[in-house]
């Protein structure tokens, strides 16, 4: 049977990370393979914002060095940049692409070479046709790059709330995730029916407004996801936004996303029966919360987006697909 090493990130407790990943360890092949689960702590180094600080430079030091004194031979199955391709063949999954990221998170431009380079022999496994374009705008080949969404795991998503007449946002980058758009559809909202419940989740640069029935400025994601379960409409006007999990969330717990149609973010909600509009369209964002504020509207919504998420993230389809990237890259 052929070994597959994955490398997970951890935190100092030896617990995985992010969402993503682990639910990639749930949709793996691994009856097929002799796949061997090791811990990356590196990923500790990482800013909450994934942006420049006084401490970057440190931190890619620092990533570096691990990553390059930790041999690994055969096929290595690492997430979000791993510095050093291995002695075999490095299967590398990340959200987005160089560039993406770069522009994104950073505003700044990214000498592609150097990266192409390092990874000219890896296969490439994102999560969106958006991150794929990306890549191939990065210069990696087409049979290089494989779109393998993540799968929907009840067990991972789903809590237990009563519904509430209710709109939340959950964001704790201010700009990048769009608190500010969501605060002025709010304030519409309320000021057209204020029996609608408020609730803000992520810091803000600013007072609490007075019409936010509901402030944390951070929550476990146990409790975002009791919040979500709660609300009828959970709010994604993001500036930026790879991947949809946050709308994942939203949608497993019967909430109606109402989003902007940027990036791997509108792909995943068009593709899932959610609502996605144009960038900073307040009337858009407005009209649809309170369309989706209604009971009869939320009811049959929601139960489109729990239907096409079964559909379209089913963990046995999306194992098979990883299956065929193993298979691929054991290959002599």
């Amino acid at each position: 049977m052929a070994k597959v090493t994955i490398l997970v990130p951890i935190d100092s407790k030896g617990r995985v990370r992010r969402v993503g990943v682990l639910l990639r360890l749930l949709s793996l092949p691994y009856g097929d393979f002799d796949i061997n689960v090791a811990g990356d702590v590196s990923s500790i180094l990482e800013s909450r914002s994934m942006g420049l600080d006084a401490l970057s430079g440190i931190r890619l030091a620092v990533k570096v060095l691990h990553d390059v004194s930790r041999p690994l031979n055969g096929v290595v199955h690492a997430f979000f940049w791993y510095i050093r391709p291995t002695a075999g063949r490095l299967i590398l999954e990340a959200d987005q692409s160089p560039s993406q990221f770069f522009t994104g998170y950073l505003n700044m431009a990214l000498a592609k070479g150097p990266v192409k380079a390092l990874y000219r022999d890896s296969i490439i496994v994102t999560w969106s046709r958006w991150a794929r374009d990306g890549f191939l705008r990065d210069g990696f080949r087409e049979d290089q790059v494989k779109v393998v969404p993540l799968p929907y795991v009840e067990g991972v998503f789903k809590a237990s709330a009563v519904k509430e007449r209710a709109v939340a946002f959950i964001g704790y980058d201010y700009y990048r995730k769009g608190g500010d758009i969501a605060l002025r559809v709010m304030a519409v909202v309320k000021a057209v029916d204020p029996a609608v419940k408020a609730i803000y989740v992520g810091k803000m640069p600013h007072r609490v407004p007075r019409f936010i029935d509901e402030y944390h400025p951070y929550l476990p994601r146990a409790r975002v996801l009791q919040i979500l379960a709660k609300s009828m409409v959970a709010l994604a006007p993001s500036r930026h936004e790879a991947y949809g999990l946050a709308a994942m969330d939203a949608m497993a717990n019967g909430a109606v996303v109402i989003a902007s149609d940027v990036e791997g973010l509108g792909e995943f909600v068009k593709a899932n029966g959610g609502v996605a509009c144009p960038l900073n369209d307040l009337d858009c964002l407005v009209e649809n919360t309170l369309k989706y504020l209604d009971e009869k509207n939320h009811e049959a919504k929601a139960s489109l987006q729990l239907e096409r998420l079964r559909q379209n993230h089913d963990p046995a389809k999306i194992r098979g697909m990883m299956r065929r990237v193993y298979e691929e890259a054991v290959k002599p």
